[in-house]
């Protein structure tokens, strides 16, 4: 076997040697190390186009087995490279992701495979990884052409961190967690579901984001948040949250629609949610259920001190800023998708718009909606009570 090669990061070296991998020797590249794609390498990479019905079936064959919600699309070439997501510190993820990386080497040993480093930890007889490090974030977008997440919905919204400056490539998600609500498939049918997307055509839905840009007083990007901001703000999938943390006061927070003031928010907080996210945080605080196809945004107080006040359904054409008030006595936290990014004072502000770089996410061909079936399945929706009256005599 090829020895571990000598432009490997130091990081890297050190696990390589560690008790867990000390009797590995294997070719490992860093991510980093590769050479940048050529501006015609990045025009000609592989990506999914919409296309029409498949040319086998006649139109009506092909709109009774793709819905028609979906977008179907083909590959304009074979992809060449794949990023592959796993739940961390997982002993079932952690096998099958071992299965994974053994159906990739013996069906399409060309494929390159990057990996995060604790996957490559964690499967150490596999040679020939790319390892993407903390801080590759930049690099991910310029050599993925799909990505495979392996776990539950956390490593779709982990997938949307790692591509949180612009586009995302395609995303295929195996269900391995508690709920699931944005994994059709389930790790029985990898081979087949493997396959079939790396053939193509395949079904898309694309899940709307949110750009998100956190404002100083003079209205320019807030240098201190530590979350660098990109030129299309950060990429949120589910929502935006202020809120007033450990501080024992209420945040009053104003809420501008397309430059208009729509209201003031005396409460635990506000969150801007996407309608995927409508599942999430959201609902917890009272927000309704949203179809993820629906485009628009979905404006929640959290534990307001007005009783009158209730979720508002904005236009995902406009945009929203959320400002601190002078009124409010402390800063507030801004969150997105779960994980606090910093705080912000009176006159700071954060705007919000729908993003231009949706996750693209592929779905299951030719079967009812997922989302019909998820709400019904994992959330009981609209599930009445029974009788207890009636069911110990054998009637219910």
């Amino acid at each position: 076997m090829n020895s571990l090669t000598t432009t490997a990061a130091p990081k890297l070296r050190v696990l390589l040697h560690s008790e867990r991998l000390k009797h590995a020797y294997r070719s490992i590249h860093q991510l980093r190390d590769l050479p940048r794609p050529s501006t015609d390498e990045l025009i000609k990479k592989p990506r999914l186009k919409p296309c029409n019905w498949p040319k086998a079936e006649s139109s009506a064959m092909g709109a009774a087995n793709y819905a028609s919600a979906h977008q179907l699309s083909e590959w304009t070439s074979p992809p060449t490279t794949i990023l592959l997501v796993q739940k961390r510190e997982d002993a079932r993820t952690t096998a099958a992701m071992g299965k994974i990386l053994s159906y990739f080497q013996a069906n399409f040993p060309n494929l390159k495979l990057i990996v995060e480093p604790h996957t490559a930890v964690d499967h150490p007889s596999f040679e020939n990884l790319i390892v993407a490090s903390p801080g590759d974030e930049n690099l991910l977008p310029l050599h993925t052409s799909l990505v495979l997440t392996l776990g539950g919905d956390g490593t779709i919204l982990h997938v949307s961190n790692l591509f949180s400056q612009g586009e995302c490539p395609p995303v295929l998600s195996f269900s391995m967690g508690s709920l699931g609500f944005l994994l059709p498939f389930h790790i029985a049918s990898l081979a087949s579901t493997i396959r079939d997307t790396l053939h193509g055509p395949v079904s898309i839905l694309n899940r709307m984001r949110l750009a998100c840009t956190p404002l100083s007083t003079n209205r320019k990007p807030l240098d201190r948040c530590t979350k660098p901001v990109g030129e299309a703000g950060w990429q949120v999938m589910n929502e935006v949250t202020l809120h007033r943390g450990r501080h024992a006061h209420l945040t009053v927070v104003d809420a501008y629609f397309d430059g208009q003031h729509l209201t003031e928010a005396v409460a635990d907080g506000i969150l801007l949610s996407t309608p995927t996210g409508s599942t999430a945080y959201s609902l917890s605080a009272g927000g309704p259920i949203s179809h993820p196809e629906t485009d628009a945004f979905l404006l929640t107080p959290i534990a307001p001190r007005s009783l009158s006040f209730r979720t508002v359904i904005l236009p995902g054409r406009g945009s929203v800023q959320l400002e601190i008030s002078p009124l409010a006595r402390s800063a507030a936290e801004l969150s997105i998708d779960g994980k606090e990014v910093c705080l912000l004072n009176p006159k700071e502000s954060v705007h919000i718009a729908k993003s231009p770089y949706p996750i693209p996410c592929i779905e299951r061909a030719g079967e009812e909606s997922g989302w019909v079936r998820d709400i019904n399945s994992l959330l009981q929706f609209n599930v009445g009570f029974r009788n207890k009256s009636l069911s110990g005599h054998g009637t219910v």
